[in-house]
């Protein structure tokens, strides 16, 4: 991910966060959208607010470089506020905790999108996704959601979709990318993850690492010192 300066477009009618939610009609940014539903493939949420539906970002306090670079690629597209995410602790399970989040202004035109992720409270998969899952798509939820497994590839963690979901997710990054993917139990009664075996890293890498941040490096089983 290329560093940049960060241009805010204030001109743009749905950049103010006073602008109600059934003005902010697009038309959308494709590489935003991918980035969008590539976090919620993974850790992202999306919340309704009134007429219209936002995103919602949230990370462990040691990912707060991954939020502010979210929030950054977001921020110079006029999604959200300009207020910087900050790393802020709260205690669970007795234990205290650090984290970071930020939000997305609310759009009516984000709806489509929450309509087709939530079915009855419950992310599901929409039948559109392939067309947003493109290769920054990809190293987003691999971010999010991605977890290296020693000497075997990674699992993407897709616990809280049904089989049926993880299935449809598995014959879409088959036929779109050419992987050969499997699925697996995640040790509980109905959650799945996927596995993609190192024998697809020739075609991954190449596709995922333009777009992943140098934190994440290690998802791939890679250091900064791969890359020079």
């Amino acid at each position: 991910m290329n560093e940049k300066e960060i241009t805010i477009l204030p001109f743009l009618p749905f950049s103010s966060p006073r602008i109600l939610s059934t003005k902010r009609i697009g038309p959308h940014n494709y590489e935003i959208l991918c980035i969008l539903i590539g976090s919620l493939l993974g850790d992202g949420s999306m919340e309704k607010d009134g007429n219209g539906s936002r995103f919602c970002f949230y990370q462990k306090g040691e990912h707060i470089e991954y939020v502010l670079w979210l929030h950054k690629e977001l921020l110079i597209h006029g999604y959200c506020r300009e207020n910087i995410p900050q790393i802020q602790s709260r205690i669970i399970n007795n234990k205290l905790a650090y984290y970071c989040r930020f939000r997305s202004f609310t759009y009516s035109s984000f709806n489509w999108i929450y309509e087709g992720f939530y079915k009855k409270g419950k992310k599901s998969i929409p039948f559109w996704v392939e067309q947003y899952l493109s290769p920054i798509a990809l190293a987003i939820w691999i971010m999010d959601d991605g977890a290296w497994i020693k000497d075997r590839g990674i699992k993407l963690c897709t616990n809280c979709f049904t089989l049926s979901d993880v299935k449809n997710l598995v014959f879409i990054l088959e036929t779109k990318y050419k992987f050969k993917l499997a699925i697996h139990s995640a040790g509980s009664l109905n959650q799945y993850n996927i596995y993609i075996p190192k024998s697809n890293f020739p075609v991954l890498v190449p596709l995922v690492l333009p777009y992943l941040h140098p934190y994440f490096l290690y998802k791939l089983n890679m250091v900064k010192a791969d890359l020079s």
